[in-house]
């Protein structure tokens, strides 16, 4: 019903990658992946959130950043049936194997995960993770 409601009030959100329900809040997020399916932890564009109690939108573009935010778990966001589903899961799971995403709280830009990667001498090869040579 939400998103329906943001849908109305902003028309399609074409080339949003996720949706995101701040069910407390009456707020609407689209977030635009654009490489979601070829890079494994693709970096966030732009994000658009809608508070359907206030009619307010924000918006935030990251295309210039110099660091901007990347998702990780992308499976988590898919029904399991998604053709890639199995592949961003052998990720995660490679990634947890390793403790690369226990402490979330430096990861979620490109040079937080980036340098997550060098400390543990590993890095992210197409949709897996190798261990670079010497480590």
């Amino acid at each position: 019903m939400y998103e329906g409601c943001a849908r109305a009030y902003l028309g399609e959100m074409e080339g949003a990658n996720i949706v995101k329900l701040h069910r407390f809040s009456g707020k609407v997020s689209y977030l635009f992946y654009p490489e979601f399916d070829t890079v494994a932890h693709p970096v966030l564009l732009r994000s658009l959130k809608v508070s359907l109690r206030a009619l307010q939108l924000d918006c935030y573009d990251y295309a210039t950043a110099s660091n901007p935010p990347i998702l990780h778990r992308k499976e988590a966001f898919l029904p399991e049936d998604y053709p890639q589903y199995q592949t961003f899961a052998a990720l995660t799971r490679q990634e947890e194997e390793c403790g690369l995403l226990a402490d979330t709280a430096t990861i979620g830009t490109r040079d937080g995960w980036q340098s997550r990667l060098h400390e543990a001498g590993m890095e992210v090869r197409g949709h897996n993770l190798v261990r670079l040579e010497g480590q």
